[in-house]
C-alpha cells in the first residue's frame, strides 16, 4: 500500500514542477503567432490592392478599346472615367494615383495604390509605405473587322 502512495506522490511532485514550463512557454508562443497573423492580415490587403489595381486596369482599358470609329480623346476620356469608377468602388487605400494614355493603335493605363505600412515603426519593414502599381497595355481593333480582314 506503501508502494502505490509513493508512486503517486512522485506524479504529482512531477507534475507541480512543470507547471512553470507551459506558462514560460505560452508567453512566447502566442505573441509570436499574433504576431504572425497580424502580418498575415497586412499582407493580404496589400495583395488585395495589387490585384484590384490589375484587374481594374484591365477592366477599363478593355472598355477603352470597344468604343469603334471613337477619338483618342473619347477614348482616354471614357477610360479615365471607367477606372476612376472601378478603382473608387473596389481597392482599400489611402491614396492612388492613375494615368492612361491612347494611341491610334493601343490603349495603356497604369494605376498605383499606396498604403501606409503600420509595421515600419517596429523596425520588421523599413519602407513607410507599400506601393502596388500596374500597368495594361491593349491594342485597339475592331473585332468584327479583323475577322472579316483575316479570310
Amino acid at each position: 500500500m506503501d508502494m502505490i502512495y509513493e508512486a503517486d506522490s512522485d506524479k504529482t511532485r512531477e507534475r507541480d514542477n512543470m507547471g512553470g514550463y507551459m506558462t514560460l512557454e505560452a508567453s512566447v508562443i502566442i505573441p509570436l503567432s499574433f504576431c504572425c497573423f497580424i502580418l498575415i492580415i497586412l499582407y493580404t490587403f496589400y495583395l488585395y490592392n495589387h490585384l484590384t489595381v490589375y484587374q481594374s486596369c484591365y477592366l477599363s482599358a478593355l472598355r477603352g478599346s470597344q468604343l469603334k470609329n471613337a477619338s483618342n480623346g473619347a477614348v482616354k476620356a471614357k477610360t479615365e472615367k471607367e477606372l476612376g469608377k472601378l478603382l473608387d468602388e473596389q481597392v482599400y487605400m489611402y491614396q492612388l494615383d492613375h494615368t492612361s494614355s491612347v494611341t491610334g493603335s493601343e490603349i495603356r493605363v497604369s494605376a498605383a495604390s499606396f498604403m501606409y505600412n503600420l509595421t515600419s515603426e517596429y523596425g520588421l519593414y523599413n519602407e513607410k509605405r507599400l506601393k502596388s502599381q500596374r500597368s495594361v497595355s491593349l491594342k485597339r481593333i475592331d473585332p468584327v473587322r479583323y475577322i472579316r480582314e483575316a479570310d
